[in-house]
């Protein structure tokens, strides 16, 4: 008997990938007839299959795709294990609201001052965004330090071939003081 849920996915989808080891996880924990049925839509007949279950319950052509063919679930996109779960225990899953994009610095051409403003934006940004977060984001005060060490690098480094060659000059004479 085969199962009644299908784990839809593609070639070259990432998410796909991504998510699939915890399809196998979970899988393992599984009897057989309750196992989740990986399915490639590179496959015609399964194309078919996928093609149906997306006319059939309005979807967007999204892989991943999950469905629940008994009670007629589904669960579009990459979703982590604790998610997946709770699809196959048909508990309610939190809908993700989709983030407004973090605030962007210029780096090339910003001041001191654009900075200041840029770190009070991201500071409200992540303070606004918390609760929605994906689990792989960047913490908020690393961030900003990583975008303060290139705003300084950028206006540190030597803007003329005069200046580059002066302060690899400086680099050499202190590199030899230390050999000799």
């Amino acid at each position: 008997m085969a199962s009644p849920i299908y784990f839809f996915t593609r070639s070259g989808c990432a998410w796909c990938k991504k998510m699939e080891p915890s399809i196998k996880e979970i899988n393992k924990t599984l009897q057989k007839e309750q196992k989740i049925q990986i399915l490639s839509i590179d496959d015609k007949k399964t194309k078919l299959t996928y093609d149906n279950i997306i006319r059939m319950n309005r979807l967007q052509r999204i892989t991943p795709l999950m469905y629940n063919s008994n009670i007629g679930t589904s669960l579009v996109g990459y979703r982590d294990i604790k998610d997946v779960k709770k699809f196959l225990r048909a508990e309610p899953i939190k809908q993700r609201i989709p983030l407004k994009p973090m605030p962007k610095l210029n780096i090339q051409t910003s001041s001191r001052k654009d900075f200041d403003n840029w770190k009070k934006d991201v500071i409200l940004w992540y303070e606004k965004n918390k609760n929605n977060l994906p689990s792989n984001i960047i913490d908020r005060d690393r961030m900003i330090d990583m975008v303060y060490n290139q705003f300084m690098a950028h206006r540190t480094k030597p803007k003329t071939i005069e200046d580059r060659l002066s302060a690899l000059e400086e680099k050499v004479n202190t590199i030899l003081k230390k050999i000799s």
